[in-house]
């Protein structure tokens, strides 16, 4: 191990590559999760990075983090992920914060219940599902940073899978 990758093992950081082809040419595998997750899970599962050893490094890692973010807690009770998948189309709608001890949700959506943030859940319900993908980072930059519309930079992107407390890895 080189001194400068023990440094960046120590701190946690990770200087993330910038892809050089495709439809994410130029943004790092955080971006791609962040705008969308349905093609970074399509590319793992396809194996796109095994021809690139620093990249396919990078995203099993992320891949990892991805599935195990840990849901914010906010008091004494614990909270959970709450994901819906709308009805008539089986494809995924959003996820809401619920403390545990709340009742199941009763209604036309079916619900299921995690103590993470997983954002390959969409493309478990349906593949190539790109809204469920959006609709996912959506709900999560709600819990996260407080809307659903908030801007992720580069380095905010970065930032959040850069830091070790937001995961159970």
């Amino acid at each position: 191990m080189s001194a400068y990758s023990a440094i960046q093992a120590q701190s946690g950081r990770t200087n993330w590559k910038i892809l050089d082809f495709g439809r994410h040419k130029e943004k790092s595998l955080p971006q791609v999760l962040f705008t969308d997750p349905d093609w970074f899970f399509w590319a793992m599962e396809t194996g796109v990075f095994k021809t690139r050893p620093s990249l396919l490094r990078q995203a099993i890692d992320l891949a990892k983090k991805a599935i195990n973010i840990k849901v914010p807690q906010s008091g004494p009770e614990r909270v959970l992920v709450e994901h819906f998948i709308d009805r008539p189309t089986m494809k995924y709608s959003h996820f809401t914060l619920v403390p545990q001890s709340t009742a199941a949700h009763q209604g036309s959506s079916t619900a299921y219940r995690q103590g993470k943030i997983d954002l390959s859940f969409p493309r478990c319900v349906a593949k190539n599902d790109k809204k469920g993908g959006r609709l996912v980072v959506e709900s999560l930059k709600q819990a996260y940073f407080g809307s659903r519309s908030a801007r992720m930079s580069r380095e905010k992107c970065e930032e959040f899978f850069n830091s070790p407390d937001n995961f159970d890895v």
